[in-house]
């Protein structure tokens, strides 16, 4: 086969698209003369195939959506998808029954294409040009700016209303950010703005679209966008791999969105939205949007999607507050692109899909091939319920279809079947027994149920069947939870492989315990603050002989803490220079070392991490100007931890659901909160009871030695599982612990006490209850704490 004909289509992305595939791999592209100026108008090298009459002995190329009907016919005619609404006309499905291929532009519209009765469908997706989008050095196009870019064209699905809300939002925490914005005409296939929809996007004067004026209407200035003079064809390439982030809160899309295909190619980080075409691209390698309303009140846009301006919000702060993180998605997601995105790849995977439909082979995958294809889209867009039903689509075809079944398994658990995910666990370990991965999944969903001992035993078959270091993290987390402490210990030495943690490399031996003498020990932080408070306890218990020295290297939040307990000369950022070491070892692989074999074999936290000069600066601050008698107790209050750590939203409680807790009176509530959740104070009803003392805290730098002064100076401290915890228990103020159903390992279960620090105590959110019902039993026991006090 050296040549593919193109019927019709000539003005649709996608078939041209796949054009300059074929044209890639050696084809020649045959068109009807008429045509030939369309093809020139895109660049497109065409020849004239004039035998209207003749089916022509190569495949031939038909648009499904194009309403003209071509005679050109091809051996075999080939239809091409790509539909933006959710929808093909009964022209489009008449022409396609016919046919012995149809190309889908995504899973979803292959999806659509099944559901409207066509069988020969195969999702091939449109590829992007490596050759022009690529990763190149930074020109520092705009010295100290962040660069966000924004295009396609400017139409409702795109969401451009959406992205400039966000902005705008986003520009306010951060003025040196600049919007790159690259919108273009949209084309004659769109749907027509909404005229209930305000910010309407300006009518372009005939090539010329002069955004200026709509832009400032949506409150973005002019001195917060590049100034950019061309933002399309060859500069668009060299313009786009300079930014910072690259967002597209698309509403539809047929396929991936094309300009989010070019900035992940460009290595640039990629904030899309998770609906429609875009689904084929959710993935850990850029942050998607999950959050989508549905649009409702317009059949054609079903699985249309409206992503939420708070979570794209969320998503740009988190990619502009962890850099290292947001480079680490971008390289992810350009292996992604050379592996299967590229046009050279699809373009190879084209021609041999057209050479199989020549020759009279199916070309399109099983029902149930396609049917689990799309229920992985749906499960990565945290979509459960949806892809539940999917699964057992697939399983209804194909009862020992393994994947399926240990995916739905896991859906089932994230929406709290546990009954059911458990079923279909032992379903596929009737499949294949004794098969570590699935003992694994019965480990941790027991572990879940709250049945450890069976959680602990799977684990340990499953760890000792494939040794994998998340597995043994696995085990030792159960363990940890039963307060086996001496068992775990070994399994927890898995943890830096298996959460990716800092480690020094095999030339240096770790520390195995005993004395360290006429040697330097290297003891490395690691995780959270939280983590590293706990633990900090066990540097003054190593011992020292002759010539020893104990060193520490961690991130800078944690090192005014350890200066507390060693030298400061003995005290590195782990990202700046370090002495010559003998030995190193984890931070939290101590208590190991030094046998703790048991909860009660804990030490309390060293006194020397309380700071009297700091306690006795912020004791004014903390206790108020109407409180000089101290007539009233200081109840500390934290309701959100780290919004980055992937178990926040279910540890954090936010503000909100403790409205009960707000209302007992006869005490003072300071704020402890840093971060994110500080905004709670002005957005959620009795926020204004709270002195703001975490806002002062972060404006002194956010030192930790300031939080703990700010927590010995309070009578009580109440906060869910998050750093001020920690400090709350390290300076030995009372705290109450607001745990959900799911504890860290630190708290173990079924007891209200902690061996880590005495002076708190747990209330623990039961399954069936929400943070509500927390705060009223933690509002009731604060009624009476206040009562016994004054007393």
């Amino acid at each position: 086969m050296n040549r593919i004909g193109i019927a019709s289509g000539f003005d649709e992305a996608y078939l041209i698209n796949l054009a300059r595939q074929a044209a890639r791999r050696g084809l020649i592209l045959a068109v009807p003369p008429p045509r030939l100026d369309d093809c020139r108008r895109q660049g497109l090298p065409a020849v004239p195939w004039a035998e209207a009459d003749v089916r022509a002995p190569f495949p031939v190329l038909h648009s499904l959506t194009d309403p003209t009907e071509a005679a050109f016919r091809g051996t075999p005619d080939i239809g091409v998808a790509s539909l933006i609404q959710a929808s093909l006309s009964n022209e489009g499905r008449q022409r396609a029954a016919g046919m012995a291929l149809v190309l889908a532009a995504s899973e979803w519209n292959a999806r659509l294409l099944r559901e409207a009765g066509l069988t020969a469908v195969r999702r091939h997706p449109a590829g992007v040009d490596t050759g022009i989008f690529r990763p190149e050095p930074n020109r520092n196009i705009a010295p100290g700016k962040y660069l966000i870019f924004c295009g396609g064209p400017l139409a409702y699905r795109a969401g451009p209303d959406i992205a400039l809300a966000a902005f705008r939002r986003f520009r306010d925490r951060h003025p040196e950010v600049l919007l790159v914005p690259g919108w273009t005409l949209p084309d004659r296939f769109e749907s027509p703005w909404p005229t209930s929809l305000p910010g309407q996007p300006p009518q372009p004067e005939g090539d010329v679209l002069d955004i200026g004026p709509w832009l400032a209407g949506h409150g973005i200035p002019p001195d917060a966008i590049l100034d950019a003079h061309q933002l399309s064809g060859p500069d668009l390439p060299q313009l786009l791999r300079q930014c910072d982030l690259a967002v597209f809160p698309d509403r539809g899309s047929a396929g991936a969105n094309p300009l989010a295909l070019a900035a992940m190619a460009s290595g640039v980080p990629v904030v899309l939205s998770a609906n429609t075409g875009n689904l084929d691209l959710i993935g850990k390698h850029l942050y998607p949007l999950k959050q989508q309303a549905v649009l409702t009140g317009a059949p054609d846009l079903s699985g249309w999607g409206e992503s939420s301006v708070d979570e794209m919000l969320e998503a740009m702060q988190r990619a502009y507050d962890r850099r290292p993180e947001a480079a680490s998605k971008a390289r992810a997601a350009l292996a992604l692109i050379g592996k299967s995105w590229s046009m050279d790849r699809q373009a190879e995977t084209l021609v041999a899909l057209l050479e199989r439909a020549a020759s009279g082979k199916p070309v399109a995958p099983e029902p149930y091939i396609a049917d689990y294809a799309w229920g992985q889209c749906l499960h990565k867009a945290d979509r459960s319920s949806e892809a539940e039903r999917v699964y057992a689509e697939v399983l209804a075809q194909r009862p020992d279809h393994l994947a399926a079944r240990m995916d739905r398994g896991n859906v089932r658990r994230i929406g709290g079947d546990l009954q059911g995910a458990e079923a279909d666990f032992r379903g596929a370990l009737a499949l294949m027994p004794g098969e570590p991965r699935i003992l694994r999944s019965l480990g941790n969903l027991w572990r879940r149920a709250g049945d450890l001992s069976r959680s602990a035993e799977a684990l340990r078959r499953s760890a000792r069947l494939d040794g994998k270091a998340d597995t043994h993290w696995d085990l030792a987390f159960t363990l940890l939870l039963m307060g086996r402490y001496a068992e775990a210990w070994p399994h927890f030495e898995h943890r830096h492989e298996a959460l990716g943690l800092r480690r020094i490399g095999p030339a240096i031996p770790r520390w195995t315990g005993g004395a360290v003498a006429g040697e330097t020990l290297l003891v490395l932080d690691e995780q959270g603050l939280g983590d590293s408070l706990q633990f900090l306890r066990f540097l003054p218990l190593i011992r020292l002989g002759p010539g020893g020295r104990v060193i520490f290297a961690g991130k800078p939040a944690t090192l005014p803490a350890v200066r507390r307990l060693l030298p400061p000369e003995n005290v590195f950022d782990w990202d700046g220079p370090l002495p010559t070491v003998q030995r190193w070892d984890g931070l939290m692989s101590l208590p190991a070392r030094l046998g703790i074999a048991r909860p009660e074999d804990v030490p309390p936290p060293p006194p020397a991490l309380r700071d009297p000069v700091r306690e006795a600066r912020w004791r004014q601050v903390v206790r108020g100007p109407d409180n000089v008698s101290g007539d009233r107790p200081i109840i500390g209050l934290c309701w959100r931890g780290n919004p980055y750590f992937s178990g926040d939203r279910e540890r954090s409680p936010g503000l909100a659901p403790l409205q009960s807790l707000l209302a007992v009176e006869g005490v003072r509530f300071v704020s402890l909160q840093v971060g994110p959740g500080r905004r709670e104070l002005q957005t959620v009803e009795g926020g204004d009871r709270i002195a703001d003392v975490g806002g002062l805290v972060e404006e002194a730098g956010s030192d930790v030695l300031d939080g703990m002064a700010v927590a010995a100076n309070c009578d009580l401290v109440i906060s869910s599982c998050t750093s001020v915890v920690h400090m709350t228990g390290s300076v030995g103020t009372p705290g109450w612990v607001l745990l959900s159903d799911q504890p860290d390992w630190r708290w173990m279960t079924d007891r209200s006490d902690s061996p880590w620090y005495p002076s708190l105590t747990l209330f623990r959110r039961q399954t069936t209850e929400g943070w509500e019902a927390v705060a009223a039993r933690v509002a009731q026991t604060l009624a009476h704490w206040r009562d016994a006090r004054a007393r």
